[in-house]
C-alpha cells in the first residue's frame, strides 16, 4: 500500500498550490497535529497516510501532519474539552458525533465553511450529518454504516439468508444457535438505535430539531410517538427465543470465534473481522434488519469526522489531502469505511477492489440508498445516554415492563437536556 499512496500524494501535490505560511517551528516547518482514534489496522493505514504527506506533499511544502493516537473517541472529545483554550488544543482532532454537541458550541472550532474547503463531492449524507444552524462543523472523513453481520457458512448449511426485519430475525436467531453458539449477541444502544427508530415509518427522528441538528434538541420524541417501543417490542421476541446472549463486551470476539452466528456491528470494524476470522469461515453481512416492512428510511450514516480548530492553509491542505478521492478508496480498502469522496468511486483501483471484495458494497449501497434525511443523534451527556439506553434495553429483556422501561428512558434523556440547557 505504501508504493500506492506515494502515487497519489504525488498526483495531489501536482493538482495543488504551493503552501501559504501558517504556524511554523523554529526550523520553519509547520507542523499540523492531528489527534485520532483509530486502533489496529486501521491505525496502521492511518499512520501510513500521514508519512506518505510528509514524504510527499508535506515535504515540498514543509508541512509535518503529526498523528497522535488519544483513545477511543469518547477519550479524544474529553482531551479535546480538557485543552480548550489551550496550547495544547491540537488543530485537527476525528471524533463521532456524540462529540457535535460540544462543538456546536465551542468559540474555539474553525467550521468547514470558514476554512473554505470545496464539499460538493463529498457524500450528502455525511454532510447532513455534521450540518447545524452554525454550518458544517467538520469534515466528514472516516463514514460508517451499521451492518448485520453473519457467520455465512452456518447460514448457508442451514439454508438460511439474513433477515429484512425483526421478525424474521427471531426466526433466523432461533434457528442458527446450535449448543455450541447462540444466534446473535450483543445490546444495542444510540448507535444503533439512530437507525432502528430513524427508518420507521419511512424517517423518524428520536429528538426533535432534526436529532438536534437544527438547533439544540428541546424534545425527546421516540417516546410520544412510540418508536422505541415499536423497536422493544420486536427486540424482546428476538430474546424470548432463548438464542440470543445480550452482552454489551467482547461481541466481535464471540463471533470471529464461531461462538455467535451474527452480531451487529460498524463497517468499519469489516476489515478487522474478515482477518481475525482467518478462513475458519466465511463471513456475510448485510443490511440492518428493519423493525417492520414500513421501517424503509434506510441506515444512519456513523463514524466520524475532522473537527479543526486552527484556520491555516496548512490545516487545509492535510484536511483536502484527506478527503481526497484516492486517499478516501485507500482509506476504504485497508478499513471497511465508506469513501465520503463520490468521486472515490470511479477511481479505476477502487472499483476493482469492489469487484474482488464485494461485502465492503453493502455498506456504501445502505447509504446510497437511504433517505438523506436521516441523522445520528447529537444529545448532551451523549456517552452516559449511550450506556442507559443499553441498560434499559437489558431491562425489558429481564422482564421490565416496556411502556415503564420507555418512560424511564424518556426521563433520563429529557433530564440529559434540561441539564445542559440551563448550563450553556
Amino acid at each position: 500500500m505504501g508504493k500506492k499512496l506515494l502515487a497519489v500524494a504525488i498526483v495531489i501535490l501536482m493538482a495543488t498550490s504551493l503552501f501559504a505560511a501558517g504556524k511554523a517551528e523554529s526550523t520553519g516547518k509547520t507542523v499540523v497535529t492531528v489527534w485520532h482514534s483509530a486502533q489496529g489496522s486501521n491505525a496502521t493505514a492511518f499512520e501510513e497516510i500521514a508519512q506518505t504527506f510528509n514524504s510527499t506533499i508535506g515535504k515540498e511544502k514543509n508541512i509535518e501532519f503529526e498523528a497522535i493516537y488519544q483513545g477511543k473517541a469518547n477519550d479524544v472529545l474529553t482531551k479535546v474539552n480538557a485543552a480548550t483554550g489551550t496550547d495544547s488544543l491540537p488543530d485537527i482532532a476525528m471524533m463521532d458525533a456524540t462529540a457535535a454537541t460540544d462543538m456546536n458550541h465551542s468559540q474555539y472550532l474553525v467550521t468547514v465553511d470558514r476554512l473554505g474547503i470545496d464539499t460538493s463531492d463529498i457524500l450528502a449524507c455525511a454532510i447532513s450529518s455534521y450540518t447545524s444552524e452554525n454550518g458544517l462543523l467538520a469534515l466528514p472523513f472516516n463514514a460508517s454504516a451499521l451492518l448485520y453481520y453473519y457467520n455465512k457458512s452456518v447460514y448457508d448449511s442451514l439454508s438460511l439468508v439474513p433477515p429484512r426485519t425483526l421478525d424474521d430475525m427471531a426466526k433466523v436467531v432461533a434457528k442458527s444457535a446450535s449448543k455450541e453458539r447462540t444466534g446473535f449477541s450483543g445490546v444495542p444502544a444510540t448507535f444503533e438505535l439512530s437507525t432502528f427508530i430513524g427508518a420507521q415509518h419511512g424517517l423518524s427522528y428520536m429528538l426533535n430539531n432534526r436529532n438536534g441538528h437544527d438547533g439544540a434538541a428541546t424534545e425527546v420524541l421516540f417516546g410520544k410517538e412510540g418508536t422505541y417501543k415499536a423497536f422493544l417490542e420486536k427486540w424482546k421476541a428476538v430474546y424470548d427465543t432463548g438464542a440470543y446472549n445480550p452482552i454489551s463486551s467482547g461481541v466481535t470476539a464471540e463471533f470471529t470465534s464461531g461462538r455467535t452466528a451474527a452480531m451487529l456491528a460498524s463497517s468499519s470494524n469489516l476489515a478487522t473481522v474478515i482477518n481475525s476470522v482467518s478462513g475458519d469461515f466465511e463471513v456475510g453481512v448485510a443490511k440492518v434488519p428493519m423493525v417492520d416492512e414500513g421501517a424503509t428510511g434506510g441506515t444512519v450514516i456513523s463514524g466520524g469526522a475532522l473537527f479543526s480548530f486552527t484556520d491555516s492553509e496548512a490545516v487545509r491542505t492535510v484536511l483536502e489531502y484527506l478527503v481526497s478521492p484516492e486517499v478516501q478508496s485507500i482509506w476504504s480498502e485497508a478499513t471497511g469505511y465508506v469513501p465520503v469522496n463520490t468521486k472515490a468511486y470511479d477511481t479505476a483501483s477502487y472499483k476493482a477492489f469492489l469487484e474482488k471484495n464485494p461485502l465492503y458494497r453493502v455498506a456504501i449501497d445502505s447509504l446510497l440508498n437511504s433517505d438523506a434525511g436521516l441523522a445520528n443523534v447529537w444529545v448532551p451527556s451523549a456517552y452516559s445516554v449511550y450506556y442507559s439506553f443499553q441498560a434499559n434495553i437489558v431491562d425489558v429483556l429481564n422482564g421490565k415492563d416496556i411502556d415503564t422501561a420507555v418512560a424511564e428512558m424518556v426521563d433520563i434523556v429529557e433530564s440529559a437536556i434540561r441539564t445542559y440547557s440551563s448550563q450553556n
